[in-house]
């Protein structure tokens, strides 16, 4: 009698099982992608209220701990950002409607997504949803993975900088950008992981108003450029 033999196939392979029924992955036009940031920005700025009811009634130190949400959550209306304009932009690279990066042909993809795209070679559907499986496991925050993922979608980081803070020279303005990255991802992970308590001495960084608003100030221009130059892509 014969052994049985195992069946290797990569497709065979089960990935991400879940209870219930799946949720299809949405595609979004490039309006409705700032919409969402936009609506997500607008509810942050409400916060500036409950902060200065607060800061009027002589709590300061909760109204402080509004601000430094502020900052946390306007990160992550960045990332998100990313996140979706990065799909966007992939998948119409996949589909030819934008050109081809350096980074996009050295783009990686499992062979068990392979195998869907052979599966059903007249949908291009498998590649957005791989993406999105991909990407949410991701964080685009820190300069250098935030330059490599707009490299990756053909928005080059340099002309981000200089659209978002133009001064004399790409040069200036990249790195003040950079810098600026930096800074609020720096800001955000010491609130966010230890309460933007300092080390040393456990006390708390200071805060206030108008810190908060210009990391808003700041990640407004970032994404206005980003977008921009997507939309001029088409």
């Amino acid at each position: 009698m014969g052994r049985n033999r195992r069946n290797l196939r990569l497709n065979e392979r089960i990935e991400d099982v879940r209870t219930g029924n799946p949720t299809t992955v949405q595609q979004f036009e490039l309006f409705e992608i700032k919409a969402h940031y936009d609506q997500s920005m607008a509810l942050i700025e409400k916060q500036f209220d409950i902060a200065d009811k607060l800061n009027q009634e002589g709590k300061i130190e909760e109204s402080k701990a509004i601000l430094r949400s502020q900052v946390v959550f306007l990160q992550g209306v960045l990332d998100f950002y990313i996140h979706e304009i990065s799909k966007y932009a992939l998948y119409h690279i996949f589909k030819g409607e934008w050109n081809q990066t350096e980074r996009y042909n050295n783009f990686l993809v499992p062979m068990f997504e392979v195998e869907k795209a052979i599966e059903s070679p007249e949908s291009k559907e498998w590649f957005f949803s791989y993406l999105n499986k991909r990407f949410s496991r991701e964080v685009f925050l820190s300069a250098e993975s935030l330059k490599d993922q707009l490299n990756l979608i053909g928005i080059e980081f340099n002309e981000v900088m200089s659209r978002a803070f133009p001064r004399d020279t790409e040069e200036q303005s990249r790195a003040e950008g950079k810098e600026i990255v930096m800074e609020m991802f720096v800001r955000r992970n010491s609130i966010a992981h230890q309460l933007d308590r300092k080390h040393e001495t456990a006390e708390q960084e200071e805060i206030d108003k108008e810190y908060v608003n210009k990391f808003m100030e700041n990640t407004k221009a970032i994404v206005t450029a980003i977008h921009t130059i997507a939309e001029s892509k088409g």
